[in-house]
């Protein structure tokens, strides 16, 4: 008999609240909490499986781990961890990449060199391996170019992969951070030894020439592998969702019993003859409305293609052509989207305020003016502690 019960509130809630004012039992709420969750549950699958997110190496939980210690590299010049000056920053300032950035100088010398070793195996290799190498790099003395540059990547003993990256320097500037995004396993790398092997880079290393002598400064920063692209689902698995169901209980439960204490308070205060356990039956039943905007926010997500987040967006750097481009396409793909989603929020919330108002005005028996102000004054407060409690 509580199915018909909670239908009958999208349509005809003040018949349906007389009927559970009669009859309260949990058994509705508490079937509407379960739509809740599955509705909450599948609007997370339908996003997770629509979000795909470049995978990389380091993967930030330890942010650019590579450039947050000196000790892990070696050089014939001097090494030290570079952070903040005066007229700036000496490193990246952006989610993933820490507060310092590794700096190499070098005394009267025309070239420097410096190498990362000891960083575990990375599967550089077609067609599911890393594909790209990025890293960011500045140089503040001298005021010249470099005239030559190379990488090496190491795989085994005596065995590497090497290049020139002249032509890929060709738009860097002095005492700037240039991003170097450099494609692996690919033309234009050259194999030094019987073993160097794609599969197994274990290693880099970095030489900057100049054609004069002079001190030198080199800053390296924000050095990471790029890989595939994996799903939302694929990366967190059903722990995620069990996450968001859990989330959602809790936040369900939380927000429930709020509205429905001041509701039940409100309505005391100005006279009415309500009762708790009523109260707090029927307001769950109105909170119906949230199964139907997960529903909504569900069917109008898939709607969208896959939706790709680059590297440079997902660690947070912003302000270059390529990241401004990617967030730029993100826009425009859930453009729809967020303007369903903004709408049927909107919606939602000034529906939640009527039915809330009938809630009123049938347990205490106040005219529709009073119990209008009374459902409205309830919800917007309980609104607040959410956005406290939960951050919505």
């Amino acid at each position: 008999m509580q199915v018909p019960n909670i239908l009958e509130v999208i349509y005809a809630p003040q018949k349906a609240f007389k009927k559970m004012a009669e009859h309260p039992t949990v058994i509705a709420p508490t079937i509407v909490i379960i739509l809740y969750l599955v509705a909450n549950v599948g609007y997370a699958y339908v996003s997770a499986s629509k979000v795909y997110v470049e995978q990389m190496v380091p993967n930030g939980a330890s942010q650019d781990g590579w450039t947050q210690n000196a000790t892990l590299w070696t050089s014939s010049a001097q090494i030290s961890e570079s952070g903040d000056v005066v007229n700036g920053s000496n490193y990246l300032n952006a989610q993933y990449y820490g507060n310092v950035s590794i700096a190499f100088t070098a005394t009267s010398s025309n070239q420097i060199s410096m190498g990362l070793e000891n960083i575990g195996t990375v599967n550089c290799s077609n067609p599911d391996g890393y594909d790209k190498l990025s890293f960011r790099v500045k140089w503040t003395s001298p005021i010249n170019k470099p005239a030559n540059i190379s990488i090496q990547l190491f795989s085994t003993t005596s065995s590497d992969f090497s290049r020139i990256l002249v032509d890929d320097f060709a738009n860097s500037t002095y005492d700037t951070w240039n991003n170097e995004t450099i494609s692996l396993d690919s033309e234009g790398w050259a194999s030094n030894g019987t073993n160097a092997d794609w599969g197994n880079i274990n290693g880099l290393g970095l030489q900057f020439t100049w054609i004069e002598s002079s001190n030198i400064t080199v800053l390296i920063d924000g050095v990471f592998f790029h890989g595939p692209s994996l799903s939302g689902l694929e990366v967190y698995g059903t722990g995620y969702l069990l996450n968001v169901a859990f989330a959602g209980a809790m936040q369900f439960v939380i927000t429930w019993v709020i509205l429905a204490g001041l509701i039940y308070f409100m309505s005391k205060s100005f006279g009415g003859k309500t009762v708790w356990k009523v109260m707090l039956v029927i307001i769950g039943t109105t909170l119906i409305t949230t199964v139907l905007l997960a529903v909504v926010n569900a069917i109008a997500t898939t709607t969208v293609s896959s939706v790709s987040y680059p590297f440079e967006l997902t660690t947070g750097f912003r302000g270059e052509t390529a990241a401004d481009a990617a967030y730029n396409k993100i826009v425009d793909q859930t453009a729809l989207v967020d303007v369903i989603g903004r709408y049927a929020w909107i919606a939602i919330q000034i529906w939640t305020v009527v039915l809330c108002s009938v809630v009123v005005r049938v347990l205490a028996v106040f005219s529709w003016t009073k119990s209008f102000l009374i459902g409205a004054a309830a919800y917007v407060i309980d609104l607040i502690i959410g956005s406290f409690l939960f951050g919505i």
